[in-house]
């Protein structure tokens, strides 16, 4: 048997894959919508266990809600009013069915497809394609983007990348973010011990916009109920009922360029490190969820703050030109300690 193999598979209508490594005992399922992860399972304690808290259903997996481990493209989380310059034009978006305000992008509810398989003796990985977002298709984003999704698996670590291509023959705005639910056991989260290595909170208003500016960002140490940091005591890093739905800023970087935050379960061992090649972390208990409330967490790591399309300080580091691309890294992985 080889280590590493793809499988097809299916969630009702909806077509998934699986990665699987077998020499480990992991496996990735995918679904070809959105190019959605809906499952990682490995061993744990002599059986197979679930860290994505994803959609479960085909009905889940249609209607969205929740955005349980969507990739996010071409723009992230909210967009303020549903309105953006770029390029001195006026721009209007509109929801997708079911939702009446604007949030989390379009790739989602697109369907990818299968562009390359690589297998070695380390990993295997998929680089899966969307190529529907045209003029005319979303009105308010008059471009045309290929977004390529590869997911490369090895052992118990899952590596991402997003990669956004302008097909257009002018610029066009993009930067993403993943919204994945992360889970140690059935036994909820409020045991769990969380790491942020941030030195930044990110203000933001009532309908969780960041403030304009430099009014968003604030010393981590002036908000002690939102300080996550390695330099506090394990204690106070205890989630322990707490309402959790802010972003985090200024995050320190490794020497490889890598920011990585921290779940650990006290009681069974388990620890996800989530990683992302720049950017901003977000996180979120759950807690409006109208299924498994506070089942899980959301660690997301995203290339951006939300609403960037409305801070022209930010754009000019979002804007792609024709035949360019924005890419962004990131992932997690699972230990036993």
């Amino acid at each position: 048997m080889n280590r590493f193999e793809l499988k097809e598979s299916t969630l009702g209508k909806f077509k998934t894959i699986k990665l699987i490594d077998n020499s480990y005992g992991s496996q990735l399922e995918i679904a070809l919508k959105g190019a959605t992860p809906r499952s990682f399972k490995l061993p744990v304690d002599g059986k197979l266990f679930d860290v994505l808290d994803g959609f479960r259903t085909e009905e889940e997996l249609e209607i969205g809600r929740g955005a349980r481990n969507w990739i996010m493209t071409p723009f992230a989380n909210r967009v303020k009013d549903g309105k953006y310059f770029f390029n001195g034009v006026e721009h209007i978006l509109l929801p997708v069915a079911p939702r009446d305000y604007v949030i989390h992008g379009y790739t989602s509810h697109q369907f990818f497809e299968i562009e390359n398989v690589e297998t070695n003796d380390e990993f295997i990985k998929v680089v899966l394609v969307n190529r529907s977002i045209r003029p005319g298709v979303y009105r308010g984003y008059p471009f045309a983007l290929d977004v390529f999704v590869s997911f490369k698996l090895s052992g118990a670590k899952v590596s991402i990348k997003v990669d956004g291509k302008n097909s257009d023959d002018k610029p066009l705005p993009f930067f993403c973010g993943w919204h994945p639910y992360f889970k140690t056991s059935d036994k909820g989260i409020e045991h769990l011990i969380m790491t942020v290595d941030a030195k930044s909170n990110i203000l933001m208003d009532e309908k969780f916009f960041p403030f304009d500016g430099e009014k968003a960002f604030a010393p981590i140490e002036n908000y002690p109920l939102d300080n996550y940091t390695p330099r506090i005591t394990i204690q106070k890093r205890i989630i322990n009922n707490r309402v959790i739905d802010n972003c985090f800023a200024d995050l320190n970087f490794n020497d490889e360029g890598f920011a990585t935050s921290y779940l650990f379960d006290p009681e069974n061992g388990l620890e996800i490190s989530v990683f992302q090649k720049s950017g901003v972390t977000l996180v979120f208990t759950g807690d409006s969820l109208k299924e498994r409330k506070r089942q899980s967490v959301a660690i997301e790591p995203m290339q951006s703050l939300t609403n960037t399309f409305n801070r022209p300080e930010l754009m000019p580091d979002f804007t792609i030109e024709p035949g360019a691309s924005s890419i962004f890294e990131f992932g997690f992985e699972i230990k036993r300690k």
